[in-house]
């Protein structure tokens, strides 16, 4: 799978990777101490990290936080390793 949010550069191939782990990151927003914009924010130091199989984006509730997104680990794929087994399908 391929998922991108920080823009394309062009003239620059992708990069195959093997997925070595992915945990949801839940946690609790808030008002940060003396800000002015009055905006949430995630709270330093209530980080909950759930390990998981995979990110199907129906992660489960948990008590005090609130689900933040996915957290993956992964490493360059072997030279060579293409097709659809280098894409995780």
């Amino acid at each position: 799978m391929r998922e991108e949010h920080h823009g394309r550069d062009e003239g620059r191939a992708p990069t195959s990777v093997e997925v070595v782990s992915i945990a949801e990151v839940h946690c609790r927003y808030g008002v940060l101490p003396g800000a002015a914009d009055k905006v949430n924010h995630p709270v330093p130091g209530t980080t909950v990290l759930v390990p998981v199989e995979e990110a199907d984006g129906w992660a489960k509730a948990r008590p005090g936080v609130s689900f933040a997104g996915y957290m993956v680990t992964a490493r360059r794929a072997a030279d060579g390793a293409e097709g659809s087994a280098a894409r995780g399908r």
